[in-house]
């Protein structure tokens, strides 16, 4: 329904994007206006930046959506879409919001998203601002000292001094942004380099003594999995040999059906270890008769 835009009055919700030196363009929302049916005209409850651009083009009136009455989920979902779409709020803000959200409504993410149209990865990153960004970042991102995307790269980490040691470059206006999701990832994996080894690995590509230390530990690992084949040799020898003493056992009927149950199932083993070990070359392969012959009883 088009309707004139004088007829449309502001929410008084929602700030004044003319004043939001982070607002983007009207296209971000890409919804009609959604205004609410009153005595007095209508309240606009989503999409201002459509009307100030409207406004700026020389429209008289705009297509809008008009309900009737909302409930004050409803509102508080069509104002978050709002705010998001827009930025009509801080990142900090927003993240607050969502949080406030979800405990009131007792809604997961996953659920807002479907309502806002927001994607559950954003809602998360916005959300860890609040939850895991060490407070200091927080209000370094709130005066434009940090950006959304090196604040929410940094809070996936929980260790606050760790972060302030990443954000610190970044802060000082050293590094650009676009290092920022590499060193954060490199930060996760190498817990014992400091931030000027991650930075020279990620910025110069300067390889650090941890691929020395890495390589220590894979001789350690080659050599727990020769002592653990070695351990499984023995197992497979000894289990050989009471195989050989089976047959002239006397077993109970019960006893006997639920060892060819166990005897199958390590015959199964036995195949697809002995094909992964000859690398696939095995697939062919069928137990010798005379081994059959030694399980059956």
């Amino acid at each position: 329904m088009r309707i004139p835009i004088n007829e449309i009055f502001p929410n008084p919700d929602i700030p004044n994007i003319e004043k939001k030196e982070y607002s983007k363009t009207h296209n971000k929302f890409k919804k009609n206006p959604v205004v609410l049916a009153t005595d007095k005209g209508y309240v606009l409850v989503a999409g201002t930046s459509k009307i100030i651009y409207a406004k700026k083009m020389g429209e008289n009136d705009i297509e809008c959506t008009v309900k009737e009455n909302i409930n004050d989920q409803e509102k508080f979902e069509l104002l978050l879409s709002e705010n998001y779409h827009s930025s009509l709020m801080s990142p900090m803000d927003l993240g607050d919001s969502f949080i406030k959200y979800r405990e009131k409504y007792n809604i997961t993410q996953q659920e807002l998203a479907r309502r806002t149209g927001i994607t559950p990865g954003t809602i998360h990153h916005y959300e860890s601002l609040i939850r895991t960004l060490s407070p200091k970042l927080g209000e370094a991102l709130s005066d434009g000292l940090l950006t959304f995307k090196e604040a929410r790269s940094i809070a996936d980490l929980d260790d606050y001094d760790r972060q302030m040691e990443i954000a610190k470059p970044f802060l000082e206006g050293k590094l650009s942004s676009v290092y920022v999701e590499k060193i954060v990832g490199r930060a996760k994996v190498a817990t014992s380099l400091n931030i000027e080894e991650i930075i020279d690995e990620v910025v110069n590509g300067k390889k650090s003594q941890i691929i020395n230390r890495n390589e220590n530990s894979n001789r350690v690992d080659r050599k727990v999995a020769t002592t653990s084949t070695e351990l499984i040799e023995n197992s497979i020898l000894k289990i050989a040999g009471e195989l050989e003493a089976l047959q002239i056992k006397n077993i109970p009927e019960y006893r006997r059906l639920k060892l060819i149950s166990s005897l199958r199932i390590l015959e199964t083993r036995l195949k697809y270890s002995l094909n992964n070990l000859n690398g696939g070359f095995t697939s062919k392969y069928n137990t010798p008769k005379s081994y059959t012959n030694r399980v059956k009883v």
